[in-house]
């Protein structure tokens, strides 16, 4: 406020422009951030598929809201009979036994993770005898500096095919083909990926496949499935969030500016006041017909204006070299010609961007 009372005392007439030219450049607000909001997926099954050609879904927690949340759900025993009391009834005739079933998916934060597990498992279909003590499959994608990673596993114990114990490796999609072609059963099945924000991955623990003895009896079954996937949240400058903003003078001859320029609404926005206070010369910009970004710090604005009531065109380039102000430059060309160029004495150049 100093500067503009001298202004007003040492040139007459110039306490309006004064007033002006400081106006911009005290919007010192950074254009605001927006941000997306991180968003889950999820899923877990325990068995899932069809089995003899009967459909079968035993435990499934549905898919978690994007919103993110937790979904529980577990089964003690299946079928019901003497040694499980529960109420659900055997769609098979004795060809799925299988206890212990549970399925989560927690997601919140910046992670979306889903489990699935049985205990117990016995399939008899088609000739073909499966069985293992425990079987798990776990998946995540997490989200991490807006970048996306995703990891899955499973566990099986005990795994037994047509009375011969397998070793499980730990390899992903590791097969053991049944005789004769009958089929096929892959452990540890997975697939995923990873791409910036978004990341996904499903792992299936055990996947049965066997040829049914006539159409239509085919067996398809999942053994604990778990699908995680993750859009992370991004923090980022809108593209009509960049703007420019200033006002000062040069010395010697003593020429006094006001500038703005920017994109806003899809358009283009700014203005110019310009005096040279040796020639008299007044410039009064009438519209912004470009804005670019230079540099880091540099902006370039062009348009229209009015020179000494004259119709014609201007191009500014400023940089803002930080606060106060005093190593920041002002530069205007007037119909292509230079006529204003150098380091601030005094004002400042505020660039306003959220980047």
């Amino acid at each position: 406020m100093n500067i503009v009372r001298i202004l007003s005392r040492a040139v007459p007439g110039v306490a309006v422009l004064a007033a002006l030219v400081q106006s911009p450049a005290t919007i010192q607000a950074q254009a605001p951030f927006q941000t997306s909001p991180t968003l889950f997926s999820g899923q877990a099954t325990a068995v899932n598929g069809k089995l003899l050609g009967i459909p079968m879904t035993l435990i499934d927690t549905g898919t978690i809201a994007p919103e993110g949340g937790t979904i529980e759900k577990h089964l003690l025993c299946y079928p019901a009979g003497p040694n499980c009391t529960v109420s659900v009834p055997d769609a098979t005739n004795g060809a799925l036994g299988v206890a212990v079933l549970n399925a989560t998916v927690v997601a919140q934060g910046h992670g979306s993770s889903a489990r699935a597990s049985v205990a117990d498992l016995a399939v008899n279909a088609a000739g073909q005898a499966i069985s293992a003590t425990f079987i798990q499959a776990r998946a995540d994608a997490r989200c991490g500096n807006g970048q996306a990673t995703v990891g899955a596993e499973s566990e099986i114990a005990q795994l037994v095919v047509n009375g011969q114990e397998i070793m499980v490796t730990g390899a992903v999609n590791q097969t053991v083909d049944l005789p004769n072609g009958a089929g096929v059963v892959v452990i540890n099945e997975q697939t995923a990926t990873a791409n910036g924000g978004n990341g996904d991955v499903t792992v299936s623990a055990l996947h049965v496949r066997i040829a049914g003895p006539i159409p239509g009896t085919d067996t398809d079954l999942v053994i604990a499935q778990a699908h995680a996937d993750i859009q992370c949240g991004q923090r980022f400058c809108p593209a009509d969030k960049d703007f420019v903003t200033g006002g000062g003078w040069l010395a010697d001859p003593r020429r006094n500016f006001a500038v703005a320029g920017g994109i806003k609404n899809g358009g283009f926005w700014g203005h110019l006041l310009f005096i040279d206070h040796e020639s008299r010369m007044k410039v009064k910009g009438t519209g912004v017909t470009a804005y670019t970004v230079t540099g880091p710090t540099t902006r370039h604005i062009e348009g229209t204006c009015e020179i000494d009531g004259v119709p014609g065109t201007y191009q500014v380039d400023v940089d803002d070299q930080g606060e106060p102000g005093r190593l920041d430059t002002f530069a205007l060309a007037l119909n292509g010609s230079p006529v204003a160029n150098g380091v601030l004495s005094g004002g400042n150049i505020q660039l306003h961007t959220c980047k």
